[in-house]
């Protein structure tokens, strides 16, 4: 790389995080469900409660226990309002089973639960008792005393990873991921008195993808093993290895942000998240940022976020359990699942106008290990004939500004075919056009291409 091309990568970076950096994490998001009891922080017992809150949810930051991160914070809600709290007191793992496995049926038509998630109510028990004997109970006071006596972040860090189940080797990057909340400033909690400076950037899978893209890898089969469908532990097996990637990677973002490297983190997470199963190349980096930016302009907001989950209605007002709602959808669901087709149920929205900021799309189902001519594929399911115009409009808002990423296959009931035809006769709202008869069959033809 020259360096006039690795001088111009670096000032696109940093547009795309100044751009970007001011999104607020998914944990941290107070307009989202379910909203967070003790939002505002209006007390100091209130920011006590935050610092022990945030622990608990970045100790359970692991695709094997909670799967969906969306998980972690439905999960730490259905626990507060069943245990209260006892959520922050218990270290008896029964406290903790009966809950956990009695959400995971409450939730089952959005996400599942990691393969280990088992071991989660011992995670939050030993977070529990860091908190009560290292703490003392009080994680802001701990802390500030470390800071007074010029220990830094990685001190802390180190505590945390030797006390709190699995938050050790590549782990600790879930500690990395709680002080970046806990100290740097808005959109983060700034609760601790450590300098950002001296943070380090998580490395994750979403920004090992970013690393890779970058260059900054040694490793020419990362790139291929990261977007393998069947990806191997051996990735984070050596904690040197590990621990020398995210040096490598806070170092980068020092040259760009150097009172500041966690600046990049969520940005370079939005963005990694964004590349899963696309080519881990500076060319497919810079086309990402340049898209990115470009609709920000374009939206005067960033195009999308993430969810954690969207509350749906039955036809007298009664809130009903989360996920897959009508029984078209359900069964669209439980197809996928037989086939143990990974898919993302309506996880993000994207921002489809600036003059009506409220225009928004939330796909069903994003099926990110399906390509069609390099885009991501999601499967959107209407069986409601009065709003297909509405409907049609908005995949046509939504395909006009993200189609080159997405394909849209719609899935109607087999009556709504010629009605969608005449209402869209130039096809600007899918890709396909699927009749509900049809659609396991189609599917089953179309992964096999």
């Amino acid at each position: 790389m020259t360096q006039q091309v690795a001088n111009s990568l670096k000032d696109l970076l940093i547009q795309f995080v100044d751009t970007y950096s001011s999104i607020v994490d998914l944990e941290l998001d107070e307009t989202l469900e379910p909203k967070f009891w003790f939002m505002p922080l209006k007390s100091y017992e209130a920011k006590k409660e935050v610092a022990h809150y945030f622990l608990l949810a970045a100790s359970l930051s692991e695709y094997k226990l909670t799967g969906n991160p969306r998980n972690i914070r439905l999960l730490l809600n259905h626990l507060h309002e069943k245990l209260a709290k006892a959520l922050y007191s218990s270290t008896d793992p029964e406290a903790f089973r009966v809950e956990v496995a009695r959400f995971e049926q409450n939730t089952q038509l959005l996400d599942c639960l990691g393969e280990d998630k088992k071991e989660i109510p011992d995670v939050l028990c030993s977070v529990n008792r860091f908190v009560a004997q290292k703490a003392a109970g009080d994680l802001i006071v701990y802390s500030a005393n470390m800071h007074k006596k010029k220990l830094k972040p990685k001190d802390m860090v180190q505590q945390l990873s030797y006390l709190i189940k699995r938050m050790n080797g590549h782990r600790k990057s879930k500690a990395w991921l709680y002080m970046r909340w806990m100290v740097r400033g808005s959109p983060d909690l700034a609760l601790f008195m450590f300098n950002s400076e001296d943070l380090l950037v998580p490395l994750t899978t979403p920004k090992f993808r970013v690393y890779v893209a970058l260059g900054l890898s040694l490793n020419e089969d990362l790139p291929f093993k990261l977007n393998s469908k069947y990806r191997p532990e051996s990735w984070w097996a050596n904690t040197k290895e590990f621990d020398s990637d995210t040096e490598k990677l806070t170092a980068y973002a020092r040259t760009l942000y150097p009172e500041d490297p966690a600046k990049v983190d969520f940005p370079f997470f939005i963005l990694g998240t964004w590349l899963e199963y696309s080519d881990l190349t500076q060319n497919s980096l810079e086309k990402s940022m340049r898209f990115f930016i470009k609709k920000h302009q374009e939206l005067l907001q960033p195009l999308m976020r993430y969810l954690t989950v969207v509350y749906h209605y039955n036809r007298i007002g009664e809130r009903i359990k989360p996920g897959a709602f009508s029984g078209f959808e359900q069964d669209i669901f439980d197809f996928l699942r037989s086939r143990q087709v990974i898919f993302y149920y309506e996880f993000m929205e994207f921002c489809l106008s600036k003059e009506k900021p409220q225009l928004t799309y939330k796909p069903d189902f994003l099926l990110p290990r399906y390509i069609d001519k390099a885009r991501k594929v999601i499967l959107e399911p209407h069986g409601v004939k009065e709003n297909l115009k509405e409907v049609t409009t908005k995949l046509a808002a939504f395909r006009g500004h993200y189609g080159e990423f997405f394909c849209i296959i719609l899935i109607v009931p087999d009556a709504f075919v010629e009605v969608i035809q005449n209402l869209d006769p130039e096809h600007a709202s899918y890709d396909f056009l699927w009749k509900q008869s049809e659609y396991k069959t189609r599917f089953e033809n179309y992964q096999k291409t």
